[in-house]
């Protein structure tokens, strides 16, 4: 699960705005957002989660039981975006990829 594009810069130089008040900085005082990509991608995800919130963009994993009866994940952006995956997992990253996908197209 990654950004790319102006998305992605958008996204380094907002979290530094929002998370550098809880001292993620390195020993030199610069911002550390390396440490932002070293977290688990679960824990990402909520922090992307609130990036795209913010720009009005509202990434979405819904649990459901599908036809045959099993638990599928469903990644939403909105009625024309909504994809069904097996894992949590792979929808949180379809969901993620999506929203960066439509930030950098409405951004061009």
């Amino acid at each position: 699960m990654y950004l790319i594009g102006e998305c992605k810069e958008d996204f380094d130089n907002w979290y530094e705005l929002h998370y550098e008040a809880i001292g993620l900085r390195s020993i030199d005082d610069e911002f550390y957002i390396d440490g932002f990509y070293e977290l688990p991608e679960s824990m990402q995800y909520g922090i992307y989660v609130d990036f795209f919130d913010s720009v009005g963009l509202f990434p979405n994993i819904m649990p459901l039981i599908n036809d045959n009866n099993e638990r599928v994940f469903q990644s939403y952006q909105d009625e024309n975006h909504i994809q069904t995956f097996d894992t949590r997992l792979e929808a949180r990253s379809a969901a993620i990829q999506k929203a960066n996908e439509i930030y950098n197209l409405d951004n061009k």
